[in-house]
């Protein structure tokens, strides 16, 4: 039997062991932390996209002011966030992961710092309210960005 490994093979297989190094993901099942940035899903798209059509007819009948549409549609958008941040709790709870933090914009969708094994990570990314996950910096370095925000609108 011969045990000899061919340069290109080691070569290859180092490379993607410093890759997994490199990202964190050496130890088997190993805790990481990550942020999961959340999509609505096909439905709740449809029923957002819809609601914009009939603010709008509604609007250009003269039913509503501007004001109002706009606050009719930020209220039903807000409605479909806190839905979508309480069905991605519990897929990731689910899946054995902890929900560290949220936050939820006044537009745009709702992210997650959630952490838990490596699996459950991978497993989580594969559901469909699930946009992409970065690393855990890009929570808290979105979540600095929101402050400012939040306090130029308190003022």
């Amino acid at each position: 039997m011969d045990t000899t490994v061919s340069r290109r093979k080691l070569l290859a297989a180092t490379g993607v062991g410093l890759g997994l190094a490199t990202a964190g993901c050496a130890g088997a099942g190993s805790e990481r932390s990550a942020t999961a940035f959340l999509q609505l899903s096909e439905e709740a798209q449809t029923e957002l996209n819809e609601e914009n059509q009939r603010l709008r007819q509604e609007l250009q009948s003269g039913n509503l002011t501007r004001q109002e549409a706009g606050q009719q549609f930020s209220e039903l958008e807000s409605d479909l966030n806190d839905e979508l941040l309480e069905t991605a709790r519990s897929e990731a709870e689910g899946l054995g992961l902890t929900v560290d933090d949220s936050i939820a914009p006044s537009r745009g969708s709702p992210l997650l710092l959630i952490s838990g094994p490596e699996g459950a990570l991978l497993d989580f990314m594969e559901q469909d309210i699930v946009a992409g996950l970065t690393g855990a910096d890009q929570f808290e370095e979105i979540q600095q960005q929101q402050e400012p925000q939040a306090n130029q609108t308190a003022s």
